[in-house]
């Protein structure tokens, strides 16, 4: 028969040893995601309380049904259904009389047919899950052997059915909070995205509009003009596209040995042109120990590019005319201060790649975001994201980025590098039928 039980006091429940039930209880509140979380509650509740089938059942407003979450040893086609028919179920009973439910006569009872149809039940239990005084569900467990639940079996579900529900909330606020820091990150770059290429498509439409009229009047050095400012447009939204392509996604170094002096000649020379305009000189200083490292090319050409050009676009912004450039590259070891500073941890040797400049410097407010992803102090010249790539990729190496600024005196940022030895095949010398 049916056996109902009202909230009461805990003072007047039969408790299981406590031990159990508060192992039990820290557990559930140590995980916070919710698929997880329903599995870990009703394996523990069915274990404690040696049950063969059980479910945990969430009310959905949307539909209107009770949706099970989770289940362990019931009938396939009920588990595939994944919702339970409210009308006529106990979960049904409990939720409309916010009372737990012992049925031990499942088969005998006229009330509660549906269950037992086509199901060996001798016993059953059901507790309503509530928290913030309503009820969000149920949590049902079953014997399908002859031995049947007891009074103290069913406050024991009920003290874990409370402990359940609050780390369920817990796990469904943690989840909103998730959502909405990633809608506001989405709408954020969006927004931020949208003004880049907004200010890049002004600038084509302007050359675009220069070239028209230059070709009307056939006034070929404005046509030049305009060309060039088509160009430059361009070229900025092929470096926000490749900076987002970066940013977006992880990735394994495709480390090579890479000869470090030829890397920065390649980035010295697709920026020659800006530097030039912007009357800047590039110089290199290279120490023989650290003219070779075991990284991904592609990566460190990247991160160079982009520090190298931001560099000359704060020496361009200088009151000075003209101004420079330089890459310096050394070796250290792992009680260098520049590398105790950025890297707690670290061990062994590590590659230095200073981009210094002799721009106006940064202020020390402005230090703090300067890796933070479309935060730029170029306006409407800048994507915002250069930065964060190129710490992005030296952390993907194992090392990070770091600058030293002092306003009127310029700039260092610093690529940390941890030396790793390339593998024992590319370290061999080749053979001399290799070499013929």
């Amino acid at each position: 028969m049916p056996s109902s039980k009202a909230k009461s006091p805990l003072a007047h429940m039969h408790f299981k040893p406590l031990p159990s039930l508060f192992r039990i209880c820290v557990a559930m509140g140590s995980v916070l995601n919710l698929a997880k979380l329903l599995k870990l509650i009703l394996r523990l509740t069915m274990k404690e309380l040696r049950a063969q089938q059980g479910s945990v059942l969430l009310f959905d407003k949307t539909s209107d049904q009770l949706k099970m979450l989770a289940s362990r040893g019931m009938p396939a086609e009920i588990a595939k259904r994944g919702y339970l028919p409210r009308k006529g179920s106990i979960a049904e009973w409990v939720i409309k009389h916010d009372k737990p439910l012992l049925l031990n006569d499942v088969r005998g009872s006229k009330q509660f047919t549906s269950i037992a149809t086509k199901r060996p039940i001798y016993s059953s239990m059901c507790v309503p899950l509530r928290a913030h005084g309503r009820v969000i569900g149920t949590i049902n467990i079953t014997r399908t052997r002859p031995e049947r639940f007891t009074d103290p079996d069913l406050d024991t579900l009920t003290i874990l059915a409370s402990q359940a529900a609050v780390s369920i909330e817990n796990a469904r606020l943690d989840a909103e909070n998730m959502q909405t820091a990633r809608l506001a990150a989405i709408g954020q770059t969006v927004a931020a995205i949208s003004h880049c290429t907004r200010n890049m498509l002004v600038g084509l439409k302007g050359g675009a509009g220069i070239i028209e009229l230059g070709s009307k009047n056939q006034d070929w050095k404005m046509v030049e003009h305009g060309w060039g400012l088509v160009k430059r447009g361009t070229d900025r939204i092929t470096l926000l596209v490749n900076d987002m392509l970066n940013f977006s996604k992880e990735r394994t170094p495709a480390r090579a040995t890479v000869d470090l002096t030829r890397v920065i000649h390649e980035v010295f020379t697709n920026l020659s042109e800006m530097a030039g305009a912007a009357q800047v000189r590039l110089s290199t200083r290279v120490e023989a120990a650290a003219s070779t490292l075991y990284a991904d090319p592609d990566m460190l050409h990247r991160a160079l590019l982009n520090l190298v050009m931001n560099a000359i676009d704060a020496v361009r912004e200088n009151l000075r005319e003209g101004g420079q450039v330089e890459v310096i590259a050394e070796r250290v070891d792992a009680d260098s201060p520049v590398v105790r500073r950025c890297l707690k941890a670290a061990h062994g040797q590590f590659e230095l790649i200073h981009v210094r400049d002799s721009g106006p410097g940064i202020p020390p407010h402005l230090l703090s975001d300067l890796f933070q992803p479309f935060s730029s102090s170029k306006g409407s010249k800048g994507t915002g994201l250069g930065l964060a790539v190129t710490q992005k990729i030296a952390r993907e190496h194992g090392g990070d980025v770091t600058v030293e600024s002092v306003v009127g005196q310029g700039t260092d940022f610093t690529i940390i590098l941890p030396v790793v030895a390339p593998p024992a095949e590319e370290q061999s010398p080749p053979s001399e039928q290799e070499v013929s």
